[in-house]
């Protein structure tokens, strides 16, 4: 399978998102309804960043490893920016809710980190 359909549906998955999260942020009053709000801007900032991120990501590795990437690349690449966009939204959270521990932020990156190499360990 070519991995063509793949950088299609990622930029599709981007435009979408950040066009939703931009529409969000004009035209949502936060005053209102505060939790869907922040829900919907939270899965518009995951959805754009996690898609735009792995395919920065695979791009990296497509020159990194010159030109010799397949499938599992691309499936590792979206994985990972998963988990750096979901670790970016949890440290933005525990800042948002003024909880100021660096070793707490630290734990939750070391975490993340030690999942994705048991996950590569897997495969």
């Amino acid at each position: 399978m070519s991995l063509k359909p793949y950088y299609f549906i990622l930029l599709v998955i981007f435009l979408s998102s950040a066009a939703s999260a931009i529409l969000l942020y004009f035209y949502l009053n936060p005053e209102m309804e505060t939790r869907v709000a922040f829900s919907l801007m939270g899965a518009a900032l995951f959805l754009s960043g996690s898609s735009f991120l792995s395919l920065l990501i695979f791009f990296i590795k497509k020159i990194y490893y010159r030109g010799e990437v397949y499938l599992a690349t691309m499936s590792a690449s979206i994985r990972q920016a998963i988990f750096i966009i979901l670790g970016c939204i949890f440290t933005g959270f525990l800042y948002g809710i003024s909880l100021f521990e660096r070793n707490l932020i630290l734990m939750v990156w070391a975490a993340i980190g030690c999942l994705e190499i048991m996950i590569q360990a897997i495969e």
